[in-house]
């Protein structure tokens, strides 16, 4: 019954994504950021269910821009040049790149299965550019994150009441353990990500038990970082409620976050997590750089973008290339930059640094377009302490293909184009 009902729903959002793309992409983001397949995988066997959004959803966008109903105005800007070049010398790196096609025990990715994935984000995330153009598209692809994230959160904390986990907790996954959050770190970054949407949907909801509700999902989210013990997690959910302490409207309440995540960490954090923050303390202490696993990554990575500073050594190559740069054992990269620097070259690393400092910039400079107070204003603030956490998390995790920090992009460039046209009315 569950099948039916799912291939029912399916089948309603095709017919309505062929007349309004935006919607599919809507669709098509909270199904990304959700893995409802891997929550409730007994009802998506045998179906393919994203295949069922995605291909309408582009058919649609076709015909839109054929009888001229999409905004292309939204995408003339430096923000979406750069993700677009990013995203260009990332594919250039699989057709160029040496190490492609070397098989070897290091192989921990098939480059043409990350090929395949990169492109689909990359449709997706341009069609997002186009079709999320004005305040009501914007509003409602603004709560995919949040409300994927609150089902999650309460996911992760129903598995710690249950006992359903051991030592670290992963995010949903099917019985062959495919999974998006099967990784600890991506299924902890997810609710770093989200933490403050949660905490300026507090600040945007009139209603009183709407903002501590919204609130109350904060320190559960915490809890459910803590579960997965990710050190990289802790940072980010550190340094997320940190930031949004000192943006936050009333510094009070703002700075209050400080002294209430110590707390929850201390109360809650649990021994695997203190542990292994403990252990990276005393490692950072007692070891030289030179037996430091994350070091050597790095450094591997610089050699191999020095040895092919343009090309890199190809896309999803970093495990295949490494023994030819580092007598270490091979490992990831342990840092989304330098896998960038070393799979895909220098202009894709550039490229993908000033595609993220233009979302920063431009949510930092036209916030005050919007009234105070609107679910504009607060939303440049929510995407940008959410890409701040992310963009600090990604110096030591190998985050590339993690989709939110697409979502984030496109609700950037959107906030961004509106807060112009509003600069502009403004004026006259």
């Amino acid at each position: 019954m569950g099948k039916i009902a799912l291939f029912l729903l399916l089948v309603v959002n095709a017919f309505y994504s062929l007349a309004n793309p935006w919607f599919g992409v809507c669709a098509g983001y909270l199904f990304n950021i959700l893995g409802p397949q891997y929550i409730w995988w007994w009802h998506f066997q045998g179906l393919r269910a994203f295949y069922l959004i995605a291909v309408p959803t582009c058919v649609g966008f076709i015909f839109s821009s054929i009888r001229g109903a999409l905004n292309y105005e939204i995408i003339k800007n430096k923000l979406v040049l750069f993700a677009v070049l990013y995203f260009l010398f990332v594919f250039l790196s699989y057709f160029t790149g040496p190490y492609v096609n070397v098989i070897n025990e290091w192989r921990f990715y098939d480059p043409y299965q990350v090929l395949i994935t990169m492109l689909k984000i990359f449709v997706f995330f341009f069609m997002g550019l186009v079709c999320i153009s004005d305040n009501k598209k914007l509003k409602l692809f603004a709560f995919i994150l949040p409300v994927a994230a609150l089902y999650l959160t309460y996911w992760a904390n129903m598995q710690y009441l249950s006992g359903r986990f051991f030592i670290r907790l992963q995010g949903p996954h099917d019985i062959t353990g495919a999974g998006m959050y099967r990784d600890e770190n991506n299924f902890a970054m997810l609710f770093v990500t989200a933490i403050p949407f949660f905490f300026y949907l507090g600040w945007y909801f009139k209603r009183w038990y709407l903002r501590w509700g919204a609130w109350l999902v904060v320190p559960f989210a915490w809890h459910a970082i803590f579960l997965t013990a990710s050190r990289g997690g802790l940072v980010g959910a550190a340094f997320v409620s940190f930031l949004a302490g000192i943006r936050s409207p009333k510094k009070i309440i703002g700075f209050a976050l400080i002294p209430a995540f110590i707390v929850a960490y201390v109360w809650q954090g649990g021994s695997t997590i203190k542990e292994r923050t403990q252990e990276t303390i005393i490692k950072a202490e007692e070891e030289t750089s030179a037996v430091d696993p994350r070091l050597e990554a790095w450094e591997a990575g610089l050699k191999m973008f020095l040895a092919h500073p343009f090309t890199g050594v190809g896309l999803a190559s970093f495990g295949q290339a490494f023994p030819d740069f580092s007598d270490a054992k091979p490992k990831v990269a342990h840092s989304t930059y330098i896998q960038i620097l070393a799979e895909s070259g220098i202009f894709a690393a550039f490229s993908y640094v000033f595609f993220m400092l233009s979302c920063l910039w431009g949510l930092f400079r036209f916030r005050d377009q919007f009234s105070a107070g609107s679910f504009e204003y607060y939303l440049c603030d929510a995407v940008l302490v959410s890409l701040c956490g992310f963009l600090t998390c990604a110096l030591f995790l190998t985050l590339n293909g993690f989709e939110i920090q697409f979502y984030l992009a496109i609700l950037a460039n959107t906030l961004i184009y509106l807060a112009k046209k509003q600069s502009v009315i403004s004026e006259r």
